[in-house]
């Protein structure tokens, strides 16, 4: 999920480059921070992890997005509000809804939070700025992030610096001006993209923060801005939750198959703009069952070289040459009832979503960053069942998580591809990941500091 509007923020501490290159050298495993993250079927689901609240009276978790397209940290605080109704930038609509008590968290119901002090931020998310949260305050706390379903635990992080809006207003609004049903949104973001500081006359747009990764940096809990993610092995069910880790601080490379390949990683350096700071490749070359798929490279429309690889955003993005070589390779199919011309609507499989062959993957083929290079990565098309489309219930389809027109290597990509960024080198590389079984745990013998 790509965060759009950003500010100041601080500078990166000297110090930790000098523990980075002094745990680099060390045969022992770096500090890490291990983040259990799960994905579960349902509309506006992304990649997230539990945060275990730290009230005396009450055991709850806050759905919280683990998000590799933005950089910052927020949780709802209490009594917020979320304004919709206004189709223009910036305008507030005529319709509110309370923020659910279940998606806010009170810092000071907690024993181990500090006082709120004045911040002043606003963090937009989407391509037109649909959301907007608005904060007044951040704090610091102790969080523990966990995962049900595997037993996974982050274990109590100190000194955890969060930022806490009470606002959010949507550009979400209904032609006849009625309010209609409640828009989705998401009651905390943990934003995991690359941290900047202030650099204008390189083109860097400041990290605006609290930023989780480099507090932990800060603190020493990292010794350099490196992170990995991988999910396991798919469930058996197509509609049930997938599970994975994220690695803050280290690679661990016992959690993919065949080689991790440095792939193009856009820098501001080589013209990437102001304001993105995010994880960016190029595009990669399809195939479905050994049958190749033309990709629109040279598409004046699409920068094919500005692919983001987002676990914050729900489907992928395909740009296809030809659109109905890509239906025929791939068995998909664009539902009638959606508008004409296309606008973005999601692609569908004709027929149940248990009827989708297990063995059927897309194929994702990169060239390698180095000359000689490249990697593959099989993604399950059941991989892309994340939620249903009424248009297709009326029709005994099943709404498949991918976009035409686009470029994005998002959820579904991160469910099979194994993950790995050096922030301080601007390196990336992938793999073939989903090769581990549910609930196995970083194995630190094989933690690397650095992309091997």
């Amino acid at each position: 999920m790509k965060t759009v509007l950003q500010s100041a923020a601080g500078a990166l501490v000297a110090a930790n480059l000098a523990a980075a290159a002094a745990v680099g050298a060390a045969s022992s495993a770096p500090p890490t921070v291990v983040m259990p993250l799960h994905l579960t079927y349902g509309n506006n689901h992304k990649m997230a992890t539990s945060l275990s609240v730290p009230y005396s009276d009450h055991n709850q978790t806050i759905d919280v997005v683990y998000d590799l397209g933005s950089p910052d940290f927020f949780v709802f605080g209490p009594d917020s509000t979320m304004n919709w109704g206004c189709r223009f930038l910036a305008c507030q609509g005529p319709c509110n809804a309370s923020v659910p008590e279940d998606g806010t968290y009170d810092p000071s119901r907690s024993k181990t939070a500090s006082a709120l002090y004045p911040f002043t931020a606003e963090y937009a998310y989407g391509g037109s700025l649909n959301k907007w949260y608005k904060a007044s305050y951040r704090y610091n706390d102790t969080l523990t992030f966990v995962d049900a379903v595997t037993g996974l635990s982050s274990g109590p992080i100190e000194g955890v610096s969060v930022a806490m809006p009470q606002y959010l207003q949507q550009r979400v609004w209904e032609a006849d001006g009625s309010c209609g049903a409640t828009p989705l949104y998401d009651y905390s973001i943990l934003g995991v993209a690359p941290y900047h500081p202030a650099d204008p006359a390189n083109n860097v747009q400041a990290t605006q923060g609290p930023s989780f990764r480099q507090n932990l940096l800060e603190q020493g809990k990292l010794s350099a801005a490196v992170q990995s993610l991988w999910f396991e092995k798919p469930p058996a069910a197509v509609k049930d939750t997938y599970t994975g880790v994220g690695l803050l601080g280290g690679i661990d490379t016992s959690k993919y198959d065949g080689p991790l390949v440095r792939i193009p990683r856009r820098t501001h350096a080589d013209g990437l703009p102001y304001s993105f700071n995010e994880y960016y490749t190029h595009a990669a070359n399809l195939s479905v069952d050994g049958v190749p798929i033309a990709m629109a490279h040279d598409d004046p429309a699409v920068d094919m070289k500005r692919c983001i690889i987002d676990s914050g955003a729900v489907a992928d993005g395909h740009n296809p040459v030809d659109e109905q070589a890509y239906f025929n390779a791939t068995g998909l199919r664009l539902n009638p009832s959606h508008p004409v011309p296309y606008q973005g609507s999601p692609l569908s499989w004709p027929g149940p979503c248990d009827s989708i062959p297990a063995d059927k993957h897309i194929e994702y083929s990169f060239a390698g960053a180095r000359d000689g290079e490249s990697v593959s990565v099989k993604v399950p098309m059941r991989s892309y069942v994340r939620y249903q489309d009424p248009a297709d219930d009326a029709r005994g389809w099943c709404t498949m998580a991918i976009t035409l027109n686009v470029c994005g290597l998002n959820s579904p990509f991160l469910t099979a591809a194994y993950f790995a960024a050096d922030d301080e080198r601007e390196e990336m590389a992938i793999a073939q990941g989903a090769v581990v079984e549910r609930g196995t745990p970083v194995d630190q013998a094989s933690v690397v500091l650095r992309i091997p």
